[in-house]
């Protein structure tokens, strides 16, 4: 254990230093005007594109930083989440989409969306879950049909991601025939070819992210917009999936961390019965523990972005953080709220805001249910999984 660290290097606290700075002075002071918007600020993408927070882990000849770096990528989500968790979404978004074009896109793809996606120019969204296959993405039905030149896509995705802003959209679709994830394949599918059409969900939060459907009417891609191998594309993308859930974990993590912050600040100036309410245990005391737990699921998420970094298995792990994390979160905001009392209801102060946003992350990259059912796999075996 003499090599057990807990400590930043110099490099990551000097990163760490200028995303939140950044952080605190560009995005957190209009983060209540922007997140009851349902339109994204590609301007400010493009200045945290700047900082090289979308580019963590992709080639570094697109402009990215080259070899995967999760807790460069852990860091830049935590201290973004303090200021706008929404937006803290974009590294986790970008990081995904392109590392699929990074190790399976055809050359062409890639010189054409890589650098794109890492200046933060443009966006490629993320197109898995359908209507009748969420947490079952194994299930899914839109289907590709090799036809001259490429294929013909057909059917719907929802619940897509910045689907309202984006340039692309990086589809998974079978080979009519096909059953669960074999004959899967993904494909890159420009956002103004013929048969693309969209459709939006009205979200309690997230709504700068926003969430939409995407439909496809015999959509045509040629065939170097097939990225990764034909009928490998669902295996292609799950390993990616243990690298982003910790992430997700810590942008919820740093929303909850400002959060008690703030509280701190409140509970020592406001006073009742001749002292500062911090003195009231049935105050101090939830706090105390809201801290403890925001704490200890920080450190799963790091462990788990650690274990990813040194190549060792981290999937048990990952769902952990998918399922926990918000979760932890949320509970924490919703103290800080009510130790705020009818200050913290208002939209005058960004609890209400942070709360909604971050309730919705228990469900998107999938249920905690669906993380249990991972982890009872890893740590039971198979007999953990219905027959």
């Amino acid at each position: 254990m003499a090599g057990l660290s807990f400590s930043y290097t110099d490099d990551q606290e000097q990163f760490r230093q200028t995303v939140a700075r950044f952080a605190r002075q560009r995005l957190a002071p209009g983060y209540r005007e922007r997140s009851g918007k349902e339109a994204y600020p590609m301007d400010l993408h493009a200045e945290m594109a700047s900082l090289g927070v979308l580019g963590i882990g992709l080639p570094g000849e697109f402009g990215g930083t080259g070899t995967e770096d999760p807790i460069a990528l852990g860091i830049a989500c935590e201290e973004i989440g303090a200021a706008d968790v929404s937006l803290a979404a974009a590294p986790v978004t970008i990081g995904l989409t392109g590392a699929q074009l990074a190790k399976g896109g055809s050359r062409a793809v890639q010189q054409r969306w890589l650098p794109a996606m890492i200046d933060g120019s443009e966006i490629v969204a993320f197109g898995l879950t359908e209507p009748e296959a969420g947490s079952d993405a194994a299930s899914i039905r839109t289907t590709a049909t090799p036809v001259d030149g490429g294929w013909r896509l057909s059917g719907e995705k929802n619940s897509v991601s910045h689907v309202h802003v984006a340039s692309a959209t990086l589809v998974y679709a079978r080979q009519p025939g096909s059953e669960r994830s074999a004959g899967v394949s993904a494909f890159l599918v420009e956002m103004d070819r013929p048969g693309v059409s969209t459709g939006s969900f009205h979200d309690m939060g997230q709504l700068p992210i926003g969430r939409g459907s995407l439909h496809l009417d015999n959509v045509f891609v040629p065939t170097e917009n097939l990225v990764g191998q034909e009928g490998r594309g669902f295996a292609m993308v799950m390993g990616h999936f243990d690298y982003s859930r910790a992430a997700i974990g810590l942008q919820c993590l740093g929303a909850a961390g400002a959060s008690l912050t703030e509280s701190y600040s409140y509970v020592k100036q406001r006073r009742a019965f001749g002292k500062p309410i911090a003195a009231f245990e049935g105050v101090s005391f939830p706090l105390a523990e809201h801290a403890t737990l925001v704490q200890a699921a920080r450190l799963l998420c790091y462990q788990t972005l650690w274990l990813r970094q040194e190549g060792l298995p981290h999937t048990a792990e990952a769902a952990m953080c998918k399922w926990w994390a918000p979760l932890v979160a949320k509970n924490a905001i919703e103290t800080c709220l009510l130790t705020h009392g009818h200050y913290g209801w208002s939209d005058e102060l960004p609890f209400q805001q942070r709360f909604r946003d971050v309730f919705g992350f228990q469900i998107g990259d999938g249920t905690a249910q669906i993380q249990k059912q991972v982890i009872a796999s890893r740590l039971i075996g198979p007999e953990a999984r219905d027959r």
